[in-house]
């Protein structure tokens, strides 16, 4: 018997000041580093490639206003 676990956090909006304040956390290279290792992680099978897929969406909706400013 095959189990699969998902890692799931709950859905929540956060204000603009704690969205900023999780930006701080990190530096933008540190950040740009993050999003690659990702990106290698998911080549490790398919329980991996759905983690990397649920940070990457994450990391999107954390970064999505700057994503839509230019910055």
């Amino acid at each position: 018997m095959n189990l699969v676990f998902f890692m799931q956090t709950s859905v929540r909006d956060y204000s603009y000041d704690q969205k900023e304040t999780i930006k701080g956390f990190f530096t933008n290279d540190e950040w740009d580093a993050i999003d690659s290792a990702m990106c290698d992680f998911q080549d490790y099978g398919d329980k991996q490639t759905d983690l990397a897929n649920s940070i990457g969406n994450k990391l999107y909706e954390l970064f999505k206003s700057d994503i839509r400013r230019g910055q």
